[in-house]
C-alpha cells in the first residue's frame, strides 16, 4: 500500500511541475481558437492585421516579440508597432504565453494560407425590426443563449438608452464602444470565435450560434446608429449640459446682482447722518 501511494505520489508531482511546453503545441487549432476573432489569412485586414505574407514583411525576431506581448513593443517606441497600434484604433493585442518554438510553429502553420474557418457573414444592414428585437432580449436576457452563455449586459452597458437595465462594468459599453470600433464585419468575427481572456472561459463551452451572432450585432447597429444621431444633433444644437452651466451661471449673477441692489437700498433707508 505504502509503495502504491508512493508511485502516486511521484506520479502526481511529475505531472503538476511538468511545463506545459512538454505537450504536443496544435498551431492551426490554437489559430482558430486565440488569432481568428480578429485575423485572416487572405481575407484582408479585419479587427487586427491580414496575417497574409506576414513573415516576408516583418523579421522573425519582431514577430516572436510582438505576438508575445505587443504592449511591451508599443511601450518601447517601435515605430512599426506603434504605426499598427493607431491604424487598427489602438486595440490591445492580448499577450501570448508562448515559447520562441510555439510561436514560429505558428507562424509556419501562417505561411500556408489555410487559417480560414469563420463562420458565413449575414451583414446587419439586412436586419428588420424582428432581428432587432430577438438582439435585444438576447442582450438584456429575456431570452437566452441556445447554449446557456450568460446575457451581455451581465458584464456590459449598452448605450444611453439602456441604463435603466443597468449593466455591468467588466467589459466595454458595446453601443458606444465596441460597434463603433470593430463595425459590422469586424464585430462578426470577434463574436464568431470570442477569445477574450475572460469571455473565452466562459463563451468556449457555451457559443454564440450564427443566428444569435447576427440578431445581436444587429441590435447593435441600431442603437449605435440612435446614439451617432443624439451625438450630432447635440453637436449642432449646442451640449444641453454646456447649456445648463451657461444658464446657472447667468441666474447666479442676476441673483447676486439683484441682492447687491436690495441691500443697496436698505444701506441708504438705515445709514445714519453724520
Amino acid at each position: 500500500m505504502t509503495k502504491v501511494r508512493t508511485l502516486l505520489s511521484a506520479a502526481l508531482v511529475v505531472v503538476l511541475f511538468t511545463p506545459l511546453t512538454a505537450f504536443p503545441f496544435d498551431a492551426p487549432e490554437y489559430f482558430e481558437n486565440k488569432c481568428l476573432s480578429c485575423h485572416s489569412i487572405g481575407g484582408g485586414d479585419e479587427v487586427g492585421p491580414d496575417l497574409k505574407g506576414v513573415g516576408e514583411k516583418r523579421s522573425e525576431k519582431w514577430l516572436i516579440e510582438f505576438i508575445r506581448d505587443s504592449e511591451k513593443v508599443i511601450s518601447s517606441g517601435d515605430p512599426v508597432a506603434n504605426e499598427l497600434f493607431a491604424k487598427f484604433k489602438y486595440k490591445k493585442m492580448p499577450a501570448q504565453e508562448l515559447t520562441d518554438a510555439q510561436i514560429k510553429s505558428l507562424l509556419e502553420f501562417i505561411k500556408t494560407g489555410k487559417g480560414g474557418g469563420a463562420s458565413s457573414y449575414r451583414a446587419a444592414t439586412e436586419a428588420n425590426t424582428f432581428d432587432v428585437s430577438k438582439g435585444h432580449d438576447l442582450f438584456i436576457g429575456t431570452a437566452k443563449f441556445k447554449n446557456g452563455g450568460p446575457s451581455c449586459l451581465s458584464c456590459h452597458s449598452g448605450g444611453p438608452n439602456l441604463t435603466s437595465f443597468g449593466g455591468g462594468t467588466l467589459g466595454p459599453d458595446l453601443v458606444t464602444k465596441s460597434y463603433a470600433d470593430y463595425q459590422d464585419k469586424g464585430l462578426n468575427k470577434v463574436l464568431s470565435k470570442i477569445s477574450f481572456p475572460t469571455m473565452a472561459e466562459i463563451y468556449t463551452a457555451s457559443p454564440l450560434t450564427e443566428e444569435e451572432n447576427y440578431y445581436l450585432r444587429a441590435f447593435l447597429r441600431v442603437e449605435n446608429l440612435k446614439y451617432q444621431q443624439t451625438i450630432n444633433e447635440a453637436h449642432h444644437n449646442g451640449d444641453p449640459k454646456n447649456k445648463f452651466v451657461l444658464l446657472g451661471m447667468v441666474g447666479a449673477l442676476s441673483g447676486l446682482l439683484g441682492a447687491d441692489a436690495i441691500f443697496r437700498k436698505r444701506r441708504k433707508k438705515t445709514k445714519k447722518p453724520y
